[in-house]
Parts: C-alpha cells; sequence; structure tokens
C-alpha cells in the first residue's frame, strides 16, 4: 500500500509541475480541491432527494451482485445510462424509482415501480427478449422465504405504469442462455417439501412468456448456488448445488437445447447421485472450461470428479484428496493413484497429513509424502526445514511439503497442490 501510494504522490506531483510549466494559472484552493460531481449527476442527486424528503428512504437489494442502492445501467442500449433508485416509501413499501436522461443531459422521472412485501431480494438485468434493450428483473422479498419474480421493460411505453412483462412466484432466480439461442433465459427455482422444482421463460418477442419445468433432487432443503457452465462437448447447463440437510450437498445439472428444460442427473430414485458432503462445490478440476461433479468414496475425503456427457453419463476426470478443513485439495497422481492411507496428526500450529501406499489393503507399502498446514511466528523456517518445501504461503499460513519416495518429483507436487476456493463464478442464492 505504501507504495501504491507513494506512485499515486508522486503522480499528483508531476501533475502539478505539468500544469506550472505549462502556463496554467491554477490556484492553491483549485489544486487540493476534491473531484467535483458532474453536474448531471448533481441533478440526479436533488431528483432522488426530493423523495427522501417527503418520506421515503434508502433501501438496497438485500441478495444478489447488485446491491448498490443506486444503480446506473443503459437498459434501452442507447448508449446513455439510466439510474436506478432502490428505495422505501413512507408507507415502508419497496419501489424503485428509474430516471432517463433528456438530450441535454437532465435526469427526468421517467417510472416508478411499486414493489411488494418488504424489500428487493436481488436485482438483473438482461435481455430476455432480443429486442437489444435489457429487461430489469427484480425478485420482492415476502413474508419468510415467499419472494414475488417481476420483470419489466422499459422500452415499451405501451404497457402499463409498471410496464411488467412477467410476474410469477420463487425462490430465487438465475438469468442465462441455456438453450443456446443466443436470447437469455430466466431460471425460476421453487423449493418446497420434498419436491422443488425450477422453470425455464423465455420472452419471445410480443407473445406471451413460455414456460419449461423441471424436478430438482427430492428433498432439498435450500439452494445455496447456482451458475452457468457446460457439459464436455460444450453443451449449456446450469448446475445447481443444494442443501439435503444433514445428509450433505447435492448437484442438479440442466440443459435444455431443445427449449425442453431436462434435469440430466435425476435418477429413478428422484435424486441426483452427486450427493457427498456440505461445502464440497462442483468445479473446473482439470482446466476444459466445463466444471465436474465430485462423488464421495467413503469419509476419507477421497472424491472423484466426472465430468457430464448430454445424457447424464459421468466421465471420471481426477481423484483428489480434499481437505476442506485446512483448506487445501490434492490432486493424486503417479503412486497416489493406487489404495492409499492418510494419517492426519495435529499439532500446535502444524497440522499435518501423511499419505501411504498400501500393498494389498491392508499392509503399508511405504509412505510417500507429507502436506503441512503451519501457523505460529516460526512458520516459514518450519516449512523449510528437514527437507520440507514451501507450497503455498498466505498472510497467517504457510503451506509445505516433504517427500518420502523417488516416484513423485517436487514439481509433481507444486502442479497438484491447490488452495480450496469458495465458489467458481457462480452465483451465491
Amino acid at each position: 500500500m505504501k507504495r501504491r501510494g507513494g506512485r499515486f504522490l508522486a503522480l499528483a506531483l508531476g501533475a502539478v509541475i505539468a500544469l506550472v510549466c505549462a502556463g496554467c494559472m491554477a490556484s492553491v484552493d483549485e489544486l487540493y480541491s476534491l473531484p467535483q460531481m458532474s453536474e448531471e449527476y448533481v441533478q440526479l442527486q436533488e431528483l432522488i432527494g426530493q423523495r427522501i424528503e417527503q418520506g421515503s428512504a434508502y433501501a438496497a437489494p438485500t441478495g444478489g451482485s447488485n446491491r448498490q442502492s443506486v444503480q446506473l445501467r443503459d437498459l434501452d442500449g442507447d448508449g446513455t445510462a439510466e439510474a436506478l433508485a432502490f428505495l422505501v416509501d413512507p408507507t415502508r413499501t419497496p419501489t424503485v424509482c428509474v430516471y432517463r436522461q433528456n438530450e441535454g443531459g437532465d435526469f427526468y422521472s421517467y417510472v416508478i415501480i411499486t414493489g411488494y412485501g418488504t424489500a428487493v431480494a436481488s436485482v438483473d438485468y438482461a435481455d430476455l427478449n432480443g429486442d437489444g434493450a435489457a429487461e430489469l428483473i427484480i425478485s420482492w422479498q415476502g413474508g419468510g422465504d415467499i419472494r414475488l419474480l417481476t420483470v419489466h421493460s422499459l422500452d415499451d411505453a405501451d404497457k402499463n405504469d409498471q410496464h411488467e412483462l412477467l410476474s410469477v412466484d420463487c425462490t430465487d432466480f438465475l438469468v442465462c442462455d441455456l438453450d443456446g439461442n443466443g436470447v437469455d433465459d430466466l431460471l425460476d427455482f421453487h423449493v418446497a417439501e420434498g419436491h422443488s422444482t425450477v422453470d425455464m421463460y423465455t420472452l419471445a418477442g410480443e407473445g406471451p412468456a413460455l414456460a419449461a419445468s423441471a424436478g430438482l433432487s427430492e428433498n432439498i432443503t435450500a439452494v445455496r448456488r447456482a451458475a452457468a457452465g457446460a457439459l464436455s462437448d460444450g453443451t449449456p447447463a446450469v448446475f445447481v448445488e443444494s442443501d439435503m440437510g444433514r445428509e450433505g450437498l447435492v448437484t442438479d445439472v440442466l440443459t435444455a437445447p431443445d427449449g425442453n428444460l431436462t434435469n440430466i442427473t435425476m435418477t429413478p430414485l428422484g435424486r441426483s447421485n452427486t450427493l457427498r458432503p456440505d461445502g464440497i462445490f462442483s468445479a473446473d478440476m482439470d482446466g476444459d472450461g466445463a466444471p465436474e461433479l465430485p462423488v464421495g468414496d467413503g469419509e476419507d475425503d477421497m472424491l472423484t470428479w466426472y465430468s457430464l456427457d448430454p445424457t447424464g453419463g459421468m466421465i471420471p476426470s481426477v481423484t483428489t484428496y480434499y481437505n476442506t478443513e485446512d483448506g487445501w485439495y490434492l490432486v493424486l497422481t503417479g503412486p497416489l493413484t493406487g489404495d492409499v492411507l492418510m494419517e492426519r496428526r495435529y499439532a500446535d500450529g502444524e497440522d499435518s497429513v501423511t499419505f501411504t501406499v498400501m500393498s494389498d489393503g491392508s499392509t503399508p507399502q511405504g509412505n510417500v509424502l507429507t502436506i503441512y498446514t503451519l501457523t505460529g511466528s516460526n512458520r516459514l523456517e518450519r516449512a523449510e526445514a528437514e527437507g520440507r518445501f514451501v507450497l503455498y504461503q498466505e498472510e497467517q499460513t504457510v503451506y509445505a511439503a516433504q517427500l518420502l519416495t523417488d516416484a513423485l518429483t517436487k514439481q509433481d507436487i507444486m502442479d497438484s497442490f491447490h488452495l480450496i476456493y469458495a465458489e467458481w463464478q457462480s452465483r451465491d442464492l
């Protein structure tokens, strides 16, 4: 941070010198004044302030990726951003005030969308009908987990005052081009006791919204995350990660190549066969751009990761030792791909896992590798002692390894060791 600050100061001084050398007569007050907002945004602030003075208050969306109380978006595709202010009115009803700019650049009130329930749960922007203009997609929070999902077109003055194209119940939603036609689709998730579903809406021109539906795994309690991805052949897919209560986490994979929404991981038992411990999410493990699904092997933190073909067929990709407790995983390679026993040891500031190859399932053949998670004041010194080498260094933690066999190299372990990251370009629901 100090280096960055010094660079900024040097640039600032350079700018002052350049002004002087160029003959610019800037006063000291002008040189040290803070940046000023443009007249247009001062005027926008005044417009919003009028509503605040009348009893409204800022109320930013409570979830999703767009959480600012005032957001700027070019909704009609004309190159000029509209402004959206998220408020509650004097009756505590959530409202979205949309402001547009006239030819002179001044903002004016274009439409006020009166909401439902108690708050805006989340908001997104997407062109759902392919007309080049973005629709406004709002999830309104009601009581408990009940939400109402509405879609508004701000480019059609013939609609009603709220320009509403769609209004449906939901638990949450995701926007992506699932059918691969170049136009975004709207996925509407419904989580209910015993049986949960997802509906896909495609808004085609002036026609009604078309809906296709598919079931999710039975007995899920909540959809944790959903993200657009791809299958092994590049087919667009959505990966839906859901809680199964105490049983763990399960992933449903949805496709719609012909517009018919299908859960390709659904089994005759009414659930996906990807059940595993909580906290282990799908990820692109082999770097091919398509997420793999983890499937557990007993209770020893061994996971096999599978890519999917369009029929839901599971293709093994890699096997890992997945250490959620210490925050790392190891892609198993060489002698580690056989029958391996892992022994964990705990010490003050030095946790370790030793990998031992088993010759016949019960007889140890030999230790091959130990990985350490080191904390404490002398962690770096311990990471480099007794034949160890550093794998990764964080602010408070150093990860190190020690080879106990010639069948693996230092580079093998460096390439196979990874930290566990919480999500992979997903939308946290």
